[in-house]
């Protein structure tokens, strides 16, 4: 089998770029800080039970990224950030509206939802990438 040694090093700087302990600590604090702490008005008891509870994922994401490694990790990555990512999709797909409390109806559109699909998405990807799934359904599986 010929292996092209430009496409091994291009999957290399892949590999790099999705780095599991990064995208999920980038991915716990844009989550926290950008998209709870700061938009959520915290005099709101709804805003607030929502917002505290949208911060869990945040706690998990940093409990995987400082206290697992290897495939533990990137599988735990990608289960977290996976199921996220797509339902953005699917919010996006379905044009669904969101609301708390007294703040103005948001749309799920493209547009607005490009960053946390960036970031999500790569945090999936880089657990999906380092996951090494096909161990999982192999038979050399332990």
């Amino acid at each position: 089998m010929f292996i092209d040694f430009k496409e091994g090093a291009k999957m290399e700087q892949l590999m790099k770029i999705c780095n599991v302990k990064i995208w999920l600590i980038i991915t716990a604090l844009a989550h926290a800080i950008v998209g709870t702490i700061i938009p959520t008005d915290w005099n709101n008891d709804t805003a607030t039970m929502v917002g505290g509870f949208m911060l869990l994922t945040s706690f998990t994401m940093l409990y995987v990224a400082f206290f697992t490694e290897g495939q533990a990790q990137a599988r735990l990555a990608a289960v977290i950030a996976g199921p996220v990512f797509v339902w953005f999709i699917v919010s996006i797909a379905m044009g669904l509206e969101w609301q708390i409390g007294d703040s103005e109806i948001t749309k799920m559109t493209i547009a607005d939802t490009i960053p946390p699909l960036i970031i999500w998405g790569m945090t999936a990807l880089s657990g999906i990438m380092h996951g090494n799934f096909k161990d999982m359904i192999s038979d050399n599986s332990e």
